[in-house]
C-alpha cells in the first residue's frame, strides 16, 4: 500500500503547484491613441497619418504559467485621410476583435495574432454615409505588439495593426477600390485588468 501512497501524493503535489504558478484569468479595460493611414497604391490616391481612438473590454485566458490567450472587443473611430483630395477623406467606425496569443515574461509581454474588424459606420468628408457603397463589412488585420504590465492590473502597450483585407470594396467611388488599399495603424494603449494580474 505504501508503495502506491508516495507516487500518488507526488503527483498530487506537482499538480498542485503547477496550479499554483498558472496565474489567474483576467478581464479589464483599454483604451489607446492610434496613428493611422493607408498602405498599399490607388490611382489619384495619397494616403496621410491622422489620429485614431479606441476603447473596450479585454481578457487574459492563461494556458499556462507564460502563455495566454488575449481577446479583446473595441469600439474604434478611424481617420483615413488623402494629403490634397478632400473628396477621397473616409471616417470609418469598427468593432475590432484581436484573437491574440500572448508571452508573458516577469512583467513584459508580447503579443501577435489576427484581428476581425466590423465596419459599424462609413462617411465621407461632407458626413454623407458611404459604408455600404464603399467600406468592405468585415476585414481581416494583423497584430503584433509587446508591453509591460504591473502586478496591480495597470498596463501600456505597443502595438503594429496591419490590413490583410482590403479596406474598400472594390466597386467603392474616387478610385479607393481600384487599388490594394490597407489599413496601417501604430497602437499606443492603456489597459487595466480589474483584481491585478496576479504576476
Amino acid at each position: 500500500m505504501k508503495k502506491f501512497i508516495l507516487p500518488i501524493a507526488l503527483l498530487a503535489s506537482t499538480i498542485g503547484a503547477a496550479q499554483a504558478q498558472q496565474p489567474a484569468n483576467t478581464i479589464g479595460l483599454k483604451v489607446g491613441y492610434g496613428i493611422t493611414s493607408l498602405s498599399g497604391s490607388s490611382a489619384g490616391y495619397s494616403s496621410t497619418t491622422h489620429s485614431a481612438y479606441q476603447a473596450g473590454l479585454m481578457g487574459d485566458v492563461y494556458l499556462g504559467e507564460v502563455v495566454s490567450f488575449h481577446p479583446e472587443a473595441l469600439y474604434t473611430k478611424q481617420y483615413f485621410d488623402t494629403k490634397d483630395v478632400a473628396a477621397f477623406n473616409r471616417d470609418i467606425d469598427y468593432i475590432n476583435v484581436p484573437l491574440l496569443a500572448r508571452y508573458h515574461a516577469d512583467g513584459l509581454f508580447f503579443e501577435a495574432g489576427p484581428e476581425v474588424n466590423f465596419a459599424l459606420s462609413g462617411k465621407n468628408e461632407d458626413g454623407a454615409d458611404i459604408k455600404s457603397r464603399d467600406v468592405t463589412p468585415v476585414a481581416l488585420d494583423y497584430v503584433v505588439g509587446l508591453g509591460y504590465e504591473l502586478p496591480v492590473g495597470l498596463s501600456l502597450g505597443v502595438r503594429y495593426d496591419g490590413g490583410i483585407s482590403h479596406t474598400f470594396k472594390d466597386s467603392a467611388a474616387n478610385g479607393l477600390g481600384t487599388g490594394n488599399l490597407r489599413t496601417s495603424t501604430f497602437w499606443f494603449n492603456l489597459g487595466y485588468a480589474f483584481g491585478g494580474t496576479g504576476r
